[in-house]
This record gives structure tokens, sequence and C-alpha cells, in this order.
């Protein structure tokens, strides 16, 4: 077997020199320099009785590990809507992974052509990549809150994962999927927390009291509670569910539940009537970007929670900011154009 299969399916590879190769076992905080772009995320690698196995933001990624070498898949999606797969290739060296990557052949001189003068449509990124031991948030630091309030700008692209490790459940869901009908932005509803978070238009724009933190993101508008206030014992489901937080030292964290069910990319994969989401932000070193993890906990539709790294710099005050504009008359009168009314309303069960 290869790691470039044509299924994209795990790749298990046992060898004799497991002292070098175990050293690869344990989560991995892992960047991606692309051009003049930076992408974060968590690469885990286990051991397995088959061999060992690897999982990208808790998508299933192939995986070849060979004496200090390694090469990792990661599938991701194109600005475009097309599926790529970066090939991550490196080596361990003094307890950190670095290399380079690409797409698994040679791209043409017409595929680089378009990489250059539309690098966010490329389908052949290249780049370099280094991956650092994970340090585990400390869940037992005393509250240290500070002061997130104001408009932020995305500064880093999501090492968007373009599969995850779903369930029986959560495959047959997406199996009956269907882009053009059940996608909720294309007939102008709320795309959902997990859906929208951390793409530019959802930037946040933040306001802050001692019990409450209100988040402003594009269209949508965020109530996080601080003071251990609970919702109503009969609640209804919301785009943007219900938010408790809590500080952990100078980290926020932030607990969702109450979520409409949606979907967590426009591929399909479910978010289900039980899912709850963690997110963690927190000031870098130079208190000038807001880092961001969201964790999407759905044990009915996901074997492995997918997440999702971000970062915002701070955006200039005097900046104005407006909701986007939609109008779901162009979505409604395509399928009436093509006859496809009928099929749309037969598949209401995909909707909430």
């Amino acid at each position: 077997m290869s790691v470039r299969t044509s299924a994209f399916v795990l790749l298990l590879i046992a060898s004799p020199a497991l002292s070098a190769e175990s050293d690869f076992v344990g989560k991995w905080d892992l960047t991606l320099k692309e051009g003049r772009m930076t992408k974060e995320g968590l690469l885990e690698i286990r051991a397995t009785d088959d061999g060992y196995a690897a999982w990208v933001e808790g998508g299933i990624a192939p995986l070849i590990i060979d004496g200090d070498r390694i090469e990792v898949g990661i599938d991701d999606r194109a600005t475009t809507g097309g599926r790529l797969v970066r090939y991550l290739r490196g080596n361990l060296k003094d307890g950190e992974l670095s290399g380079d990557y690409g797409p698994e052949q040679e791209p043409t001189p017409e595929e680089l052509a378009l990489c250059k003068r539309l690098p966010l449509a490329c389908m052949v990124p290249t780049g370099t990549w280094m991956a650092v031991p994970h340090v585990p948030f400390d869940t037992t630091a005393e509250p240290h809150p500070v002061d997130l309030s104001g408009a932020w700008s995305i500064t880093a692209r999501l090492l968007n994962k373009y599969t995850s490790d779903l369930t029986a459940a959560g495959q047959a869901w997406q199996d009956e999927y269907d882009v053009k009908m059940d996608l909720p932005g294309q007939r102008c509803q709320a795309t959902g927390l997990v859906n929208g978070w951390g793409f530019r238009g959802t930037d946040p724009e933040i306001f802050q009291s001692d019990t409450k933190i209100t988040m402003v993101t594009g269209n949508e508008v965020r109530r996080i509670y601080l003071d251990g206030r609970q919702p109503p014992e009969y609640t209804d489901w919301y785009p943007m569910g219900f938010s408790s937080g809590h500080w952990e030292g100078k980290t926020l964290v932030v607990e969702t539940t109450y979520l409409q069910p949606s979907v967590r990319e426009w591929m399909g994969e479910p978010v289900g009537e039980n899912a709850r989401v963690i997110e963690r932000f927190w000031l870098d070193e130079e208190n000038d970007q807001l880092v961001g993890v969201l964790t999407l906990l759905d044990p009915d539709n996901y074997n492995e929670p997918p997440m999702k790294h971000a970062r915002w710099r701070r955006a200039p005050d005097d900046q104005i900011r407006f909701p986007s504009l939609c109008d779901p008359d162009s979505f409604y009168r395509e399928l009436y154009d093509d006859g496809k009314m009928d099929e749309y309303w037969k598949r209401s069960d995909r909707r909430f």
C-alpha cells in the first residue's frame, strides 16, 4: 500500500525501529507556512496493534513513519471549494518535527501559474511545516481575567480539514447530504457556530464586562455568561447556542450547548442535537493577537472530536463593519426554474 491512495484511507506502518519511531507518539502543535499565510492545527499520533495512526484536527490522516522520517497527508478545502491534499514530509530531530510539503505529483506550469495569480484558489500549495510537542492546557490555573475587548480580524487561515472521523450514523447523514439544497447559507439561514467559526466575515467584535462577554460575529450576536447563570429547563435550539464561560488563568474557556443542528462544513458532516462545543481564547505573548481553539464534542456523529484553530489581530478602532446581505430569492428561483421545488420540500428532514 502507499500513502497516496485514492480512497484517502488511514495507512498504518509497522517497523522494527520501534525505539526511534515511538518518539513520534503524542500530540503535536502543527504550524504550516504557505507564502505569507500561516495555518495551525493539532497532529496526534498513536501506537496501535497494527502500527501507528494519525489524526489532524480530529480527522484521520494517512501516515508513514520510517525511522526518523515521517509523511502525513492532510486534506483541505481550497477557497473555490475543491479538495486538495498537502503531503507533509519531514524528520524528527531534537524533539521537533519539520520539513516541507506539497502535492502528490509535481505541479504543472499551469497549476503553478494559477497559484501565483490566485493564491487562495491554489490546488497544489507548497510550503514548510514544523511541529512541537503539545503542552496541555492548565485547567487548574486560578482565574486571571484579561480584557479581550475590541474588534479583531482574522490573521491566519484555518487548516480546514476536509474530512473527519465520522461514526456510522454521521457517515450515513453525510452520504445523503446535498450541498445545493441543504446548506443553510444557500437559503440565507445562519450557518451556526461551528460552520462559521474562524472565517473572514465572522471576525469577532468583543464587548466585555465582569458578568458577560458579547461577541458580534458577522450577522450573529453571542452572549457568553460568566456568572454561572443557566437557561430555563425548556430552551430551544439556536444557531449560536447557549454559552457559559470561565477563566483558567488568562484563558477564557467557553462551553456552548443548545446548538441548532447544522453541519460542520459545507461538505455536510453533521452537528447533532446533543453536540457541545468547547472554545478557548487567549492573547499571545505580545498581546496583539487573539488565539482561539474550538473543539466539537458530538459522539453521536464523530469518533474523534473535530477541531479548529484560528488567530485574529486587533483591527483599527475606527473600522466600520456592516452585516452581510443575503437575498434567498435567487436560491428558490433557481430551484423553481430547474423543477426541483418538490424535491426540496421532500428533504425537509435535513433542515431545522
